[in-house]
């Protein structure tokens, strides 16, 4: 008997029924993924949200490793008003917290307080996260997690301008006692928020050159700057993964990377020279009545800088320079007691020790008579005069052959070719540079590392100012002679005085000057061979002529000293001093500088300030075996002390380096001088 057939259409509806589900399905999953709706486009975003968390800044130290700069972690105030019950107590409560104005602290709470009223209004609450703060408090990278979703990175609302406002600083860096006050009175929507405090342990009196840090603890300008790589370190990150509303709900392994520390890093700055250095620069600006003042200390081995001070004044009464119109033709007459401003004006400085111009590196001079040494020597070398040649310095007063007028201040008939270094005869210096083609006088300033920076590593250095030989004039090889027309910065000076003063066979060699140190210290340390080669660029004299122009520089000293025991306030110790030395003082007037735009100099004008001077001396020492190169400049020395005719490199700038050159000596435990045996 034939068993009937089982129906198969059921099967077959079911399986046809299915597989439109699936098509439908599959569909729809290609719709949504190609090309999903306006709504779900806006949620289709990753999950995974990270935060950055900023490694510790490492710490600056100074040669000896004391401490310039150092981080540590602080907490400001900070408040999420979506979290406050009762605004007006809160804000009270800050005000006579802070030590603020409670008006201001109201007028901020209260406008933020608004925007988010007016979002509230207009956008649907998502459900906020259950008692999460605003802001991060003191647990670390976690706590900056668990703050919730609202106001930080990775939110998932897609229109972030219509979120609620839940973020708002309140103060800076809050001292200590303020912050156990804050934590002992858990106000409902004030929290603490940690921050890493840069503090500068040497105050002001290394902030020109240590610079400042900005956001996120990167360098600003200055060291900070300069070496912000070493200092910064590897940041560290942390990710998680959160809802649609942007709670965090879980971290997996593998998603937490702690950031690594910055380097420390040595300065060549010693801090004790720096103090000492910013107290006699100041004591020689005060005594100068000046407008301020420039003092640089090299160690002439290693090229490293061991101080460097920039000071200005606050002057009363000073005049602005009566630029005129480029189309008037009126005659400059500089009126009787008027003493223009003759330094640039620097706003930051007033704000900030470390926004203000590093004078040191960023602004020129014209060097004067100091600049006579590298002239000297560069003839001396040539043979074109002999250390005991005689020449004829017109009684002190000479045209020279287009009718330039020239005055010495020491005025004799006739001096040695030493001489007319050590008593700066202007007259001689122009008659020997005379000997010199013109292309071999440019040479000069180019050979000495003159009209290029030095690359010390600091922001803004100025290159100084060299005349092209393509417009160099009978005028130019006149006023080279004597160190005018070209422009120098004191870093520039101690790098290139520093020929004189290197050891042995280097003597003549220009040092790489730096900022980092080479090595913990100049004093009692053996001088090896790194310090002496790596810091070499080329020669630039022979080292017979380098030693020659120290010893005939060694005179120059002597009048400087007995100019101080003449003065009271001369500052001679008692005993006498421990180190000898040698130099060159320089006197010149401060030039006009660039018009402003549209304007120019009054007819008549000589391109300076009249009757209005940069004094400066610098010096290497001990004499024997130098250590330490110093280059103090005077800027603007007082109306009285220009009357009295004491104005002048040795007489203002040589005492600050003169006490400055025992004092650091003795600092350092350089055994003192020979005694020199005392003249019949």
């Amino acid at each position: 008997m034939a068993t009937p057939m089982t129906p198969r259409w059921p099967a077959r509806a079911t399986m046809i029924a299915l597989s439109i589900v699936l098509v439908a399905l599959l569909g729809r999953v290609a719709q949504l993924q190609l090309r999903p709706s306006d709504r779900l486009d806006a949620q289709n975003k990753s999950r995974v949200s990270s935060v950055r968390e900023t490694p510790l800044r490492g710490d600056m130290l100074d040669r000896r490793g004391r401490l310039i700069a150092g981080t540590r972690y602080g907490y400001r105030l900070v408040v999420d008003p979506t979290l406050l019950k009762d605004p007006d107590v809160a804000i009270s409560w800050m005000a006579q917290t802070l030590g603020e104005d409670p008006d201001a602290i109201a007028d901020r709470v209260h406008r933020v307080l608004a925007i988010n009223a007016e979002r509230s209004a207009t956008t649907p609450k998502a459900a906020p996260a259950s008692g999460a703060p605003a802001a991060p408090r003191a647990a670390g990278l976690l706590s900056t997690i668990l703050a919730g979703a609202a106001g930080a990175e990775g939110e998932a609302t897609p229109d972030v301008a219509k979120k609620p406002i839940r973020y708002l600083v309140m103060s800076d860096v809050l001292p200590g006692a303020i912050v156990e006050r804050v934590r002992a009175q858990r106000v409902p929507g004030v929290s603490l928020e940690q921050r890493p405090v840069r503090e500068y342990a040497a105050g002001d009196a290394a902030a020109s050159i240590v610079g400042l840090v900005g956001f996120e603890d990167k360098g600003l300008m200055g060291a900070e700057l300069r070496l912000d790589e070493e200092l910064s370190g590897e940041p560290g990150k942390i990710s998680y993964v959160r809802d649609k509303s942007g709670r965090p709900l879980w971290i997996e392994p593998g998603q937490v990377a702690h950031g690594e520390v910055g380097t420390d890093v040595r300065l060549s700055i010693d801090l004790e020279i720096q103090r000492m250095a910013q107290e006699e620069l100041r004591r020689g600006i005060e005594e100068a009545d000046a407008a301020g003042g420039r003092l640089v200390v090299l160690d002439p081995i290693s090229g490293e800088v061991l101080a460097m001070v920039d000071i200005i004044r606050d002057l009363p009464g000073l005049t602005e320079f009566p630029w005129i119109p480029k189309a008037d033709r009126s005659v400059h007459s500089k009126p009787m007691g008027v003493r223009y401003r003759t330094l640039k004006a620097d706003d930051g400085r007033h704000k900030h020790p470390a926004l203000g111009r590093n004078r040191c590196v960023e602004d020129v001079y014209e060097p004067g008579s100091t600049f006579k040494p590298f002239v000297w020597s560069v003839i001396t070398e040539l043979g074109l005069a002999r250390p005991d040649e005689v020449f004829d310095t017109e009684g002190g007063r000479w045209h020279t052959s287009y009718g330039r007028y020239i005055e010495d201040v020491t005025k004799r008939d006739e001096m040695s070719w030493c001489d007319v270094l050590v008593n700066s005869s202007n007259i001689g210096m122009i008659k020997a540079a005379e000997r010199l083609s013109w292309g071999q006088l440019h040479e000069v300033p180019v050979r000495f590392g003159f009209g290029k920076p030095t690359n010390i590593g600091l922001p803004g250095e100025a290159s100084g100012i060299v005349t092209p030989l393509l417009k160099w004039t009978k005028y130019s090889q006149t006023s080279y002679a004597y160190g005018h027309e070209v422009a120098v910065t004191p870093v520039q000076m101690v790098r290139a005085f520093s020929v004189f003063c290197r050891p042995g066979e280097l003597a003549g060699t220009l040092p790489q000057i730096r900022l980092t140190a080479s090595s913990p210290s100049v004093g009692q340390r053996e001088i090896g061979a790194t310090d002496l080669q790596s810091g070499v660029v080329y020669r630039v004299l022979p080292a017979s002529v380098a030693r020659l122009a120290r010893e005939t520089m060694g005179r120059v000293v002597d009048g400087v000293e007995k100019k101080m025991k003449m003065t009271p306030l001369g500052g001679v110790p008692e005993e006498g001093w421990r180190y000898r030395m040698f130099g060159k003082s320089g006197t010149a007037e401060i030039p006009l500088g660039k018009a402003p735009e549209g304007m120019r100099a009054p007819v008549g004008t000589a391109g300076y300030f009249d009757g209005q001077y940069n004094s400066s001396f610098i010096a290497g020492g001990p004499s024997e075996q130098p250590r330490l190169v110093m280059v103090c400049v005077i800027d603007d020395p007082g109306p009285q002390r220009i009357a009295k005719q004491e104005h002048y490199g040795s007489a203002v700038a040589g005492p600050v380096v003169r006490r400055m050159m025992d004092r650091t000596l003795t600092y350092l435990g350089i055994p003192p001088s020979p005694v020199r045996p005392q003249a019949p």
